[in-house]
């Protein structure tokens, strides 16, 4: 007897001849569509440089920021700083140098904190220079843009400075007290002092003798309580304690 081998049924799939139609498919849609994908390519291509680009230019703005900062910090600790000079009028020279070149940076990078910290040089400056007004303006334009930076290096004991000296002995009083609500030491104790002395140019003599009386006892036996007992002495309010 002869055995009739059984064939076995063939698997689903994609055979040869689905695969060749699947290929001219695609290479059909490609050859339609070969204008979108060139542009979207391209597109692709375009977003890709345009970020490397933004980048690189960010990368290369620090670091000119930097580079310019750090020449404006030399001059001025070269020339003001490091020699000193008898010559008033040299100094002046120098200061009024000095800042130009920090305004230059603090313009040219207003963003970055290069240009903040070129900013808060330049009050410095200004407020050497007795001009109050503008460094309280620079030094708002730094809060402006990046409080906690302000915060961060307590510029805001300088801002108190301008309001102090241009008069505005309320605004002065908000400043030093939002710096000294973070002070620590002997910064609490100046600034603890500064605030008494605006109470008394307001009338409020009661809080500037609770303020001297506060560095009396916080900080005994050091120039601040010296200090704070000749104030209290001169309004009036020495007792046995402080005597």
């Amino acid at each position: 007897m002869s055995y009739v081998k059984k064939r076995k049924s063939r698997k689903t799939g994609t055979g040869p001849v689905e695969v060749i139609a699947d290929q001219r498919n695609l290479a059909n849609w490609i050859s339609e569509h070969v204008n979108t994908l060139v542009y979207a390519g391209g597109a692709l291509l375009f977003v890709l440089f345009v970020f490397l680009g933004i980048a690189w230019m960010k990368s290369n703005r620090q670091e000119a920021a930097s580079t310019s900062l750090g020449q404006a910090v030399a001059f001025y600790r070269f020339n003001l700083e490091s020699i000193p000079s008898e010559d008033k009028a040299l100094d002046s020279q120098k200061l009024e140098q000095a800042l130009e070149n920090f305004s230059d940076v603090a313009a040219q990078y207003p963003g970055t904190l290069q240009g903040q910290s070129a900013n808060l040089f330049k009050a410095n400056l200004l407020f050497q220079l007795g001009r109050y007004e503008e460094a309280a303006v620079a030094v708002e334009e730094v809060e402006s843009r990046n409080p906690q930076f302000l915060a961060d290096v307590n510029a805001g004991y300088l801002l108190a400075r301008c309001y102090e000296a241009m008069g505005e002995y309320g605004k002065a009083i908000g400043a030093y007290s939002s710096v000294r609500d973070r002070a620590v030491g002997e910064l609490r104790a100046v600034l603890s002092i500064d605030l008494a002395r605006c109470s008394e140019l307001t009338g409020d003599v009661q809080k500037a003798v609770s303020l001297y009386r506060e560095v009396l006892d916080g900080f005994p036996d050091t120039v601040f309580a010296l200090r704070a007992e000749k104030k209290l002495a001169v309004l009036g309010a020495a007792d046995q304690k402080t005597l």
